[in-house]
């Protein structure tokens, strides 16, 4: 079986994260990819596998993108083909769509005319699709109810950590985040992002301004992520102790997993939450939110509250901060849950899906 994959969406996008560790753990599990990459901006690292790969000039949400890809898939001969994202385009082979979460139904991120043929990309793709993955539970359980898609066309596939997000620390790890970033210890991580709207940064701080206070406890917190978060926070008294490490790379951002506290992202909704696996990967005790897909992603591994729930959440900070007993409990909690996810078992739930799909194809 021959599957085209779209690998033109790799980025520094959660969907990027996706790509780069969907692609290599498909192939190394024994499926025949048929790579397409964005020539201006090829996906890293495939020229270690033994797969095929060809660039692809049209964009992303090109017209012409259906067009060389309907050649393409003649050409390259494909049974199945995977888009990692819903501007899937139109072509004789089954296509596959992953939808990763349907927040442009849920919250108002765009201007409204940007938000409505969003919205009508998403229902054009479900509706022509021959199948769906999702990363959660929630999520496909959303897909039914907003886009009317049988649940026998969604499998819920889990993401998963790269293998970067571990806890072993590297020696002088902690000496050069204290440099780059001028960190002390104890501190705690938020998240800032593009997509501000959901990520409630505010919330997080307030909760961890709360913390302070009640523990009596000096940390340090760090943001990191796109600015826009940032910039979104209404009450700048916030910000006065937030060291704002901005865009990390990804090792980075695995150390500052590793020497934190907590790691606090109170979102209101998530399609994964993939940040609260890399965290809980590199040994770091989570505080999220009970919203969206974050209470199936945490399991035991870390504490949900609502995300209003100020108190609540810095109550446990405070806990983390002043119990080292409850600090060691709770970095324990976060690497068993995060045992359970690999790409590995990603990739053998997506080839699950290809073979589905392919005994449904007729024989000619």
């Amino acid at each position: 079986m021959r599957v085209g994959f779209d690998a033109r969406w790799y980025n520094d996008s959660g969907v990027g994260s996706y790509v780069a560790g969907l692609v290599p753990a498909l192939i190394r599990g024994g499926c025949e990819l048929v790579v397409y990459i964005d020539a201006k901006n090829p996906m890293p690292g495939l020229e270690a596998f033994a797969t095929e790969i060809v660039p692809i000039r049209a964009g992303r949400y090109s017209l012409f993108a259906s067009l060389e890809f309907q050649r393409r898939a003649k050409q390259d001969k494909l049974d199945l083909f995977h888009s990692p994202f819903y501007a899937a385009p139109r072509l004789a082979c089954p296509v596959i769509v992953t939808v990763h979460d349907l927040i442009p139904f849920l919250f108002p991120i765009y201007p409204w005319l940007k938000q409505g043929l969003v919205q009508a990309g998403y229902r054009s793709a479900a509706r022509r699709v021959a199948h769906i993955i999702t990363d959660s539970q929630h999520t496909a359980n959303d897909i039914q109810k907003i886009l009317g898609v049988a649940p026998e066309r969604i499998t819920p596939v889990h993401l998963a950590a790269s293998e970067i997000f571990h806890p072993c620390t590297a020696e002088g790890e902690l000496q050069r985040l204290r440099e780059k970033f001028g960190l002390s210890q104890p501190y705690v991580v938020v998240a800032s992002a593009r997509n501000w709207h959901t990520k409630n940064l505010e919330g997080a701080l307030k909760a961890l301004a709360m913390a302070g206070s009640e523990s009596g406890v000096e940390f340090q917190t760090v943001a990191y992520g796109q600015p826009k978060g940032i910039e979104a926070v209404s009450d700048r008294e916030l910000l006065q102790n937030v060291c704002r490490a901005s865009y990390v790379e990804v090792e980075e951002l695995a150390a500052l997993f590793r020497h934190a506290h907590a790691f606090v992202m109170p979102s209101l909704y998530e399609g994964f939450g993939l940040p609260l696996v890399e965290a809980m990967a590199c040994g770091c005790p989570v505080i999220t939110s009970d919203r969206g897909s974050l209470p199936e992603v945490a399991g035991d591994g870390a504490q949900c509250f609502g995300p209003a729930d100020i108190t609540g959440m810095a109550a446990a900070l405070s806990e983390l901060l002043c119990g080292p007993q409850e600090l060691a409990k709770r970095k324990a909690d976060a690497l068993k849950r995060a045992a359970d996810f690999s790409w590995e078992k990603t990739a053998q739930a997506t080839m699950t899906v290809y073979h589905q799909m392919q005994r449904q194809i007729p024989t000619p």
